[in-house]
């Protein structure tokens, strides 16, 4: 990378090996080290806000050319691809999966290595069981959802959020840390508690954030109504191939994550800003 992409990229990588460094050890992450790490993450904000769209541009701009030159270039760079993944890391991650084939990863990684080798095996997968018209309203949304992300993300630069934000999530983090709230998996019980006593304290959510919080609340609301039947029937057929085990281990995933995103729904709910 270089260009407009070269800074994005050398920091991409100093936030990996800092992020690296900052959870090493940890069986459990707590919020104090969420929050000792949100200084990071709004570096890395706040370059994205000024670099992105111009990385971007360079990008597309230098795909275009090789098209141009290449009408192939697309297939041509998948094919490459695909040699240099079982070339060099095929067989090592294979050996991982087998590593872990009594477990629920284990199962569904084997199902998608068996059923997809190749980009092909994909395009002919969704030519199978995804409708002409079902594609059709996917790339429309698709291209919705794009355009009105780039917006957000225009309107979240430009007020600079990502200061504001990262010092309440800090702060929020901070105040969450503590007591019996210990693990950062985990919200429901005295780290909602510990949330509530910081929200209540007359910290309030920014309004800039908080827009961000809608906006994915209604695009959650809209991929249930609009596709949720269809998620639902291929959640079926892969349970379908999985072991009485896997399902198991699925629902009590299944059900922690209902739990704790209840308990969030709820605390939002208590605390959501009067914005304009």
């Amino acid at each position: 990378f270089k260009g407009k992409c070269q800074l994005a990229g050398q920091t991409s990588n100093v936030y990996g090996f800092r992020a690296e460094e900052h959870y090493a050890g940890s069986e459990v992450v707590s919020y104090g080290q969420l929050a000792g790490d949100i200084d990071n993450i709004a570096a890395l904000g706040k370059l994205t806000c000024s670099k992105a769209a111009g990385c971007f541009n360079q990008i597309a701009k230098a795909v275009k050319k090789c098209v141009k030159s290449n009408p192939d270039f697309v297939r041509d760079t998948i094919a490459a691809a695909e040699a240099a993944y079982k070339l060099s890391a095929q067989a090592d991650v294979e050996a991982f999966v087998a590593s872990k084939s009594d477990t629920l990863f284990g199962e569904l990684a084997n199902m998608a290595m068996g059923e997809f080798n190749s980009a092909s095996d994909i395009e002919n997968f969704v030519n199978e069981y995804v409708s002409g018209n079902l594609k059709a309203q996917v790339a429309s949304d698709a291209s919705a959802a794009i355009a009105e992300a780039k917006e957000l993300a225009i309107q979240w630069c430009a007020g600079d959020c990502t200061d504001e934000s990262a010092a309440f999530v800090k702060s929020l983090f901070n105040g969450m840390h503590g007591g019996q709230c210990l693990d950062a998996s985990q919200f429901c019980g005295s780290c909602k508690d510990n949330a509530h006593a910081f929200l209540d304290g007359g910290n309030s959510i920014p309004c800039c954030l908080d827009e961000v919080i809608q906006k994915g609340i209604q695009a959650y609301d809209y991929v249930a109504a609009a596709y949720g039947e269809k998620i639902n029937e291929w959640a079926g057929q892969v349970s379908d191939q999985l072991s009485e085990a896997a399902n198991s281990r699925a629902a009590e995933i299944r059900d922690e994550i209902v739990l704790q995103a209840g308990c969030i729904a709820s605390a939002y709910g208590d605390h959501k800003p009067v914005c304009a």
